[in-house]
C-alpha cells in the first residue's frame, strides 16, 4: 500500500473503541534475522496484554489470533518488494488490515493502543518530503524523484539536444581544418554554440515546469558540473520551479544514479535541518515576544486541545506519559476523567503520539525535529499558533 500524508491522515482518523489496534513495526533490512526477531517481539507484546489487564477476555483473545496471523503473513506468506527496509502492519479485530514497505529503516516495535501508532509514520515523512532531482550540463538533462530515501529516474523526461563544440563548429563554417581564426569570426562560433545551449536550456526549463507542476513537487535541487550552466538555468526554469529550489549539487548527468542519489539526499538533509532551525527560531522569537507560540507540554496541550496549533514541533525523541480519552481523543497529562463526556480516559506510557495524531487530524503541520538546538531542549515541544486567546 502507498504511504503518503492522506493515508497517514485515514490511519489517524480511525478510531474503534471496541478493539485495540495492533501496530507492528518490522526492520527486515539484511542481514537481520528479522524472523526471529518478530517471533520475540510477539512473545514480548503477549506479556505486556496479559500483564496490563485492561482488555477483556474477548479482546485477550482476538489479539492473540491478530499476532498469530501476522506471525504467518511476515513469516511465509508477504513478498518483500526490492528495497524494503520495513514493514509495517496495522490490525484490529474489526477489519482494519494494512500494510506499508519502507525503502527506510526504523526501530522494530509492537505496539498495542486503541488506535494506530502513526508516530513513526510521520517523522518519516517529514524527514523524506518528496524532492525533484534535475541535472543537467549543456547538451543532457536527466530528473528524478527523490522520496522516502529512493530516487527514482524518470527516463521519459531525459533530455539529449544537439549542442555542438567550437571544433566542430570551426568546421563546419569554414570547411577547412583551421577553421575561422579570431575576429568576427569567433564572435559568429561562440554565438551559434550558446544560441544551442540556451535552446538546450529553454527545453529543460519547459520540460521540467511540466514534470514538476503535474507531479506536485514542492521542493526541487539542481545539479551540475558546468559552473556557467546553473545560472543560466536558473534563469529560464519558470517562477514555479525557482520558488521551490531548495538546494544546488555538483554533478553530471551521466553520473551513475546511487552517486547522484547520495549527493542529493546530503543537499535535502541539509535543507531539513535548516528548515528546522529557522521553524524553532520563529518559535522562541514569537513566544519571547508574546505572540502566536507557546513552548512546554501543559502550554502546548492546552492549544492542542483549542485548536490553537497550525505547527506542532516538537524533539523526535520527545516523550510524555500522560492520558487520552478513547471517545474524544481528549488528551492530557493528568486528567484520569475525560472532561468532555465524564468518561474514563486510558493511561498512555507516552502521549507524543496522540498529540503528533491530533495534529493531524486538526490538519496542523508537524515538525520533528532531529537538529540540535541548545534554547528548544529544555522545553522539548512547542508550537505556532493560529490565533490567540
Amino acid at each position: 500500500m502507498y504511504l503518503d500524508h492522506n493515508e497517514i491522515q485515514s490511519l489517524v482518523q480511525y478510531r474503534n473503541i471496541e478493539s485495540p489496534v495492533i501496530s507492528m513495526y518490522l526492520n527486515v533490512a539484511p542481514p537481520r534475522n528479522f524472523a526471529t526477531e518478530l517471533n520475540s517481539l510477539i512473545h514480548v507484546a503477549r506479556q505486556k496484554i496479559e500483564e496490563r489487564g485492561s482488555h477483556t477476555e474477548r479482546q485477550r483473545k482476538d489479539l492473540d489470533k491478530l499476532l498469530q496471523r501476522i506471525q504467518t503473513r511476515v513469516g511465509t506468506e508477504l513478498k518483500l518488494v526490492k528495497a524494503t527496509r520495513t514493514v509495517v502492519i496495522f490490525a484490529d479485530a474489526q477489519g482494519l488490515w494494512r500494510e506499508y514497505m519502507l525503502p527506510v529503516s526504523l526501530s522494530s516495535q509492537i505496539v498495542v493502543e486503541p488506535d494506530p501508532y502513526t508516530r513513526p509514520l510521520t517523522v518519516v515523512l517529514d524527514e523524506f518530503e518528496r524532492y525533484c532531482v534535475l541535472v543537467a550540463d549543456s547538451r543532457k538533462a536527466r530528473i528524478f524523484s527523490l522520496f522516502l530515501g529512493e530516487m527514482e529516474e524518470h527516463s521519459e523526461i531525459f533530455m539529449e539536444d544537439e549542442v555542438p563544440d567550437r571544433v566542430r563548429v570551426n568546421l563546419s563554417m569554414t570547411g577547412t581544418s583551421t577553421g575561422t581564426k579570431g575576429g568576427i569570426g569567433d564572435e559568429r562560433i561562440q554565438r551559434h554554440i550558446e544560441d544551442h545551449v540556451n535552446r538546450h536550456l529553454k527545453h529543460v526549463a519547459d520540460k521540467s515546469f511540466d514534470f514538476v507542476k503535474n507531479k506536485g513537487f514542492t521542493r526541487v535541487i539542481l545539479g551540475s558540473t558546468e559552473e556557467r550552466i546553473l545560472p543560466r538555468l536558473r534563469d529560464h526554469l519558470h517562477t514555479y520551479i525557482r520558488e521551490r529550489i531548495v538546494g544546488e549539487m555538483e554533478a553530471r548527468p551521466d553520473e551513475h544514479k546511487d552517486t547522484l542519489k547520495d549527493k542529493a539526499l546530503e543537499k535535502a538533509q541539509e535543507f531539513e535541518r535548516q528548515d528546522e532551525r529557522e521553524k524553532v527560531g520563529r518559535l522562541l522569537e514569537l513566544q519571547n515576544a508574546g505572540g502566536k507560540a507557546v513552548l512546554g507540554l501543559e502550554p502546548t496541550l492546552e492549544a492542542l486541545m483549542l485548536g490553537q496549533v497550525h505547527t506542532l514541533i516538537l524533539e523526535n525523541d520527545f516523550r510524555a506519559p500522560g492520558y487520552v480519552c478513547p471517545v474524544d481523543h481528549f488528551i492530557s497529562t493528568y486528567l484520569t476523567e475525560c472532561p468532555l463526556c465524564g468518561g474514563q480516559t486510558v493511561e498512555f506510557s507516552d502521549i507524543a503520539d496522540e498529540m503528533v495524531e491530533e495534529a493531524v487530524a486538526q490538519s496542523a503541520e508537524v515538525e520533528h525535529v532531529f537538529a540540535e538546538i541548545e534554547e528548544f531542549s529544555s522545553y522539548k515541544v512547542g508550537a505556532l499558533l493560529r490565533f490567540l486567546l
